[in-house]
């Protein structure tokens, strides 16, 4: 039989230093052979109260780090400084909260959008606007080519459409979340991979802002004709970086008898705090083909403008970009596919 006391604090005398030390122990006093045997164990709330102290060093101040005071319910949500006091109101410590790094952990495990599911059909073209594919590619021929992967919420209406540059290789994700009825939708894009929101189209929209990054999300919104009014580029979590707003408008070239309508349509883009960054007009002919682009700044004053001549018979375009008083500073001919003209 074993007889086990625990005493909060023993007095050890070390043989060789002759020190007298204080030190938790657990003494476990045996009844077998005679013997005493005394064991310096950690109590439980020692092993659980272990812990890793790092230390770094800062140039950042006091006022640096305790610049914008929230309430407690709102530091739920958000990366924040915890500062500690004393009863005459002096600062004790400052802890760093993470609240807002868990939360992007958590909302990164969430599903945004629905994960596609096959059967799929693979095509060659998709317009995000107008929800129209082209081209069908027989399964068996998909492969290195870039083709577009489509899966279907029901027989008839599109779920998802994912872009392949070849196969295994998918660079972005359009995703459409419908309604109960399936009457009206709203169209996300989400990147596979880091490239500028441009390489969706080069024309819509502007370099200065177009950082997408894998994961970020472009929300659309389009007027009943299916042109879009704005597109938001966000993260998972929620933070907006930028957004584009684009107007629509018609206008009639040359006399009364044989007037021509150009459509017209501004492109402006503003940071996540609505600073305004820019805008450029794209003109249009009735058929879509487009025959020109002009650059302005913040304030609004025209910085370039790129114009486009086609030649069908040669099946070439040539591109011309003019400096703000029209002189000419490029051209360059392309070759371009024959029914783009159509």
């Amino acid at each position: 039989m074993a007889i086990k006391k625990t005493l909060l604090r023993t007095l050890i005398c070390d043989r060789k230093t002759g020190l007298t030390l204080r030190k938790w122990a657990t003494i476990t006093m045996l009844a077998v052979l005679g013997t005493l045997s005394v064991t310096a164990e950690p109590l439980p709330q020692e092993e659980s109260r272990k812990r890793t102290v790092k230390y770094f060093k800062t140039q950042l101040k006091r006022n640096d780090l305790l610049a914008d005071e929230v309430d407690a319910e709102e530091s739920r949500d958000i990366n924040h400084f915890r500062a500690i006091y004393d009863h005459k109101g002096r600062l004790m410590r400052v802890e760093f909260i993470p609240n807002g790094d868990r939360l992007a952990r958590k909302m990164k495990k969430r599903e945004l959008f629905p994960k596609p599911k096959p059967p799929y059909r693979f095509y060659e073209n998709w317009d995000p606007h107008t929800r129209g594919l082209k081209k069908r590619i027989p399964t068996v021929k998909v492969g290195d080519r870039p083709f577009f992967r489509v899966s279907y919420a029901d027989t008839a209406h599109i779920r998802s459409v994912e872009y392949f540059l070849r196969r295994n290789q998918k660079l972005w994700s359009y995703f459409l979340l419908w309604d109960e009825e399936f009457k009206q939708s709203q169209l996300s894009v989400v990147f596979s991979v880091q490239q500028p929101i441009t390489s969706l189209d080069p024309h819509l929209f502007h370099p200065t802002a177009s950082e997408m990054k894998p994961g970020w999300i472009a929300d659309f919104r389009h007027n009943v004709l299916d042109r879009p009014l704005s597109i938001q580029v966000r993260d998972n979590v929620g933070n907006v970086y930028y957004f584009y707003r684009f107007r629509h408008r018609f206008e009639d070239v040359g006399d009364s008898l044989q007037a021509v309508t150009h459509r017209i349509t501004t492109s402006e883009y503003y940071r996540a705090d609505s600073s305004y960054i820019g805008k450029h007009e794209l003109r249009y002919t009735e058929k879509d083909v487009l025959l020109a682009k002009k650059f302005y700044d913040a304030q609004n004053k025209l910085t370039e403008t790129i114009e486009y001549e086609y030649y069908p018979k040669l099946a070439e375009v040539a591109v011309v970009i003019r400096d703000p008083k029209g002189n000419i500073l490029h051209r360059e001919e392309k070759g371009i596919e024959y029914e783009y003209l159509l």
